[in-house]
């Protein structure tokens, strides 16, 4: 009887052993495909979604890029415009695309960095491999000539000496954070007035609808035309392409913020593809096209990849999640 047993327990070790070593070959075969796909890739045209409509500045200086960056790829680059909830169904959608690097998000780093925390979103930071920063917005406040003030401080001591809130035109979370904030600092209400994009904010302050606009760079052409006033820059340091604007730091505030044109693939996209977007978008981003996009729309135009993208959204959230703190949900 026990050799029986010793037989049969001989006979299921084989069979254990030969179905691990079937099982290893499995993903050692499924290892080398994966390799191979990286090395191979791309072999067919690559989607980048925009977050926004054409036109915008995050649009445009990725149209500007794609010749460059097909060249480099081997394959063509096309652009889809998926606007709505302040870049939300844009990023919601690539998260749900396959981590194989043909589709890739164009956005404000802050659809990714402080949309989900405050309103409801289908992803977040983890949903995505950060491939690169392309340009920074050079944020900042602005106002109507005819306004009495050219400064914050004269824009607090307007409504308090007319006991009346701070209407704000509002296109993104980033402006009603920073302005709740400090309006809740300087002890005054604010409210804020819905508008679409940069020029929406434009129009508001050119009809004199609002005290006061946040824009990405719209505000700089009208400023310079004499149109419109710049209150203060909204980064904790003086904007890089208007360094005589008074700065978040120069009013004693312990912050600022900066968003970014960032590109993004799906979690889980191999690092080999994601690396080889990112080398190829460096030398587009370089590109003269690209450059006189951000010259002519006031973005500073300059490549960030890899860790150093990473780097720079972790802050952005950080900053982001400190201020959600302070102020709390926006309305």
């Amino acid at each position: 009887m026990k050799h029986y047993f010793d037989k049969a327990s001989r006979r299921l070790t084989r069979r254990v052993a030969m179905a691990a070593l079937a099982g290893s070959a499995v993903v050692l075969a499924a290892g080398a495909t994966t390799t191979a796909s990286a090395a191979e890739w791309p072999t067919d045209a690559v989607t980048i979604v925009v977050a926004y409509p054409a036109g915008g500045g995050t649009d445009i200086s990725i149209r500007a890029l794609t010749d460059t960056l097909s060249e480099k790829l081997g394959q063509p680059v096309l652009v889809q415009n998926v606007a709505g909830a302040g870049g939300g169904v844009a990023a919601t959608k690539v998260a749900k695309a396959a981590p194989d690097g043909y589709t890739l998000l164009a956005t404000n780093s802050t659809s990714i960095t402080l949309a989900p925390l405050v309103q409801k979103a289908l992803y977040d930071m983890d949903s995505f491999e950060h491939v690169a920063i392309i340009g920074e917005f050079q944020n900042a406040f602005f106002t109507g000539t005819k306004q009495p003030y050219d400064s914050l401080d004269g824009l607090i001591e307007t409504v308090k000496s007319e006991n009346r809130a701070i209407k704000g035109a509002s296109q993104l979370a980033i402006d009603r954070l920073v302005m709740q904030y400090i309006a809740k600092e300087r002890g005054v209400e604010f409210v804020p007035v819905p508008v679409s994009g940069g020029s929406g904010s434009v129009q508001a302050v050119m009809a004199g609808d609002v005290d006061v606009a946040f824009s990405g760079g719209s505000w700089a052409p009208i400023v310079k035309a004499g149109d419109a006033k710049a209150l203060f820059a909204a980064s904790y340091e003086r904007l890089k392409l208007a360094p005589d604007l008074i700065s978040m730091k120069d009013l004693g505030f312990p912050f600022g913020v900066t968003s970014h044109i960032s590109l993004h693939a799906p979690a889980g996209t191999p690092k080999e593809i994601v690396d080889k977007i990112a080398a190829a978008l460096e030398p587009a981003v370089q590109s003269q096209p690209v450059q006189n996009i951000g010259e002519k729309r006031f973005m500073d135009m300059t490549y960030r990849g890899g860790d150093a993208a990473a780097a720079v959204m972790n802050k952005e959230r950080e900053t982001y999640q400190e201020l959600v703190k302070t102020v709390g949900p926006t309305n």
